[in-house]
């Protein structure tokens, strides 16, 4: 995106639709508040964002005052949400937040589904309604109330803090689903976690409702540690144990509709573990329509899935110069749709935001300094997908291998991401730039090298008369049975 780093510093960002078809543009409030949270920084608490969350077509956030606001479209200023049925309460910054009776009625988190809004509040749970929007010939409103929402069954328990007593109704809630910690919003399900480390998802049915909960037992966490969820649309990934557990719309809807009659674990093989999320230091994954891409604790990004019609979402190169191939995309013949193959999910692919990796590997693609020596391994390179993946591998260690050389005295790269995100056909990061380490990168120089000569993992030995390549971190043990 142009002209991002005059905006100071960015705490946030994801995808949705607004970003695929506007340029940037700060988003509105009504008449009377400044023009942009921008404009009010920490003086109108009631427009000043803490967190928000972008749907398919409109977008939700929460001020430091706990008002939840609306926007349907980047032109239009927020519509300001309250409910007929739930009474909403603002937040003073003086108040103890750790007092049941204060927290009440109180907003904690926004989220923003395909179709739907939501928030959690305090003493009701996961409450769920329709986006709003102003009449055409209406400019004037800003502040929507919504008289029909729905909430979800038994989401709203809090732990008591102090000497109150409970019912035997609260202590049967608390051990058995517990207080949510966080909750998405997919196309027909809500799925949250909660602090007994249990899974739970629901349906949702006419106007929003949901009939009751159903825990996942597959997905909960039987020690009771901390779990965590994101995801969505139609795709989500759980964490718990160091491990990243993906899986999709269609494995809930099985246990869903086999509650009664089929114990959940006749539909494990819905659930993936892509050994490259594996006790790897995932901090969170962002899903498109059909890629997603995970954030790393060590400033990578790793890309999964396909990309439509070589669109680029997965941010590993094009189709048009070898470099997607490269980096172990398939491209379809006819939709051009690009796949990655299984070979990149035993230690992932990651996106280099490094200019000069790609003309390294054009060069590599093209031969190298000695086109006539590669031009066999480039033939069984673009012809065969087993030689394509290995050789992608072989980039990929090699490319992490010019990233250790490059650091600064924080141990930091020239590009450390911050944040991930992705939706429908495109991706996004928050990367922090070291400029000085950028340069020096932009300054290496691959003129002495050739395109590889490897031993692959059937035994069979590339041919050219260059030596051998040696894999710098090990030649990996494939399944090549994983799809994202």
């Amino acid at each position: 995106m142009d002209n991002t780093r005059d905006l100071g510093v960015i705490a946030d960002m994801q995808c949705g639709v607004f970003a695929a078809i506007e340029r940037l543009r700060p988003l509105g409030f009504p008449p009377g508040f400044p023009s942009s949270s921008t404009d009010a920084q920490y003086d109108e608490p009631a427009i000043t964002i803490r967190q928000f969350s972008a749907g398919r077509s409109h977008v939700l956030a929460l001020s430091d005052s706990g008002r939840i606001w609306s926007w349907y479209h980047a032109k239009n200023p927020a519509l300001h949400i309250k409910f007929a049925n739930v009474d909403l309460k603002d937040m003073t910054l003086s108040e103890n937040s750790s007092n049941k009776s204060s927290s009440y009625g109180k907003v904690r988190q926004v989220v923003a589904g395909w179709s739907r809004s939501s928030a959690y509040v305090h003493g009701y749970g996961i409450v769920v309604w329709d986006p709003v929007e102003r009449d055409h010939d209406d400019e004037t409103t800003d502040t929507m109330l919504v008289l029909e929402n729905a909430e979800v069954p038994r989401t709203g328990y809090q732990r008591v803090k102090g000497t109150r007593a409970q019912s035997d109704e609260e202590k049967a809630l608390g051990e058995e689903v517990g207080v949510v910690l966080n909750y998405i919003i997919l196309e027909h399900f809500v799925l949250f976690v909660t602090d007994l480390g249990k899974v739970f998802c629901g349906r949702f049915e006419e106007k929003h409702k949901v009939d009751n909960i159903l825990e996942l037992r597959a997905l909960s966490n039987d020690t009771g540690e901390g779990v965590d969820v994101q995801g969505s649309f139609r795709r989500f990934a759980i964490f718990k144990n160091n491990e990243v557990i993906t899986s999709d719309q269609g494995y809930l809807e099985a246990c869903w509709n086999n509650q009664r009659s089929n114990p959940q674990e006749s539909f494990a093989d819905g659930l993936k573990k892509i050994p490259a999320l594996q006790n790897s230091g995932v901090i969170s994954v962002a899903f498109g329509d059909y890629h997603y891409l995970a954030l790393h604790s060590n400033g990578a990004i790793t890309s999964y899935g396909t990309e439509l019609q070589a669109c680029g979402a997965l941010g590993l190169g094009s189709e048009q110069d070898d470099e997607g191939k490269a980096r172990g995309i398939v491209y379809e013949r006819f939709n051009h749709d690009g796949r990655l193959l299984p070979h990149a999910y035993t230690r992932g692919r990651q996106v280099w935001f490094d200019s000069t990796k790609k003309e390294w590997i054009n060069y590599l693609t093209k031969g190298g300094k000695d086109p006539e020596e590669s031009q066999e391994r480039l033939d069984l390179f673009r012809n065969s997908h087993n030689v394509q993946g290995e050789v992608s591998e072989w980039i990929e260690q090699e490319g992490r291998a010019l990233d250790q050389t490059n650091k600064g005295d924080d141990e930091l790269g020239a590009h450390f991401a911050l944040r991930v995100s992705a939706a429908g056909w495109h991706s996004g990061a928050l990367v922090l730039v070291n400029d000085e380490l950028a340069d020096q990168a932009s300054s290496r120089s691959f003129e002495d090298q050739a395109f590889p000569r490897l031993r692959l993992a059937d035994g069979t030995e590339m041919p050219g008369t260059k030596e051998f390549d040696e894999w710098k971190e090990g030649r990996p043990e494939w399944n090549l049975n994983i799809s994202a």
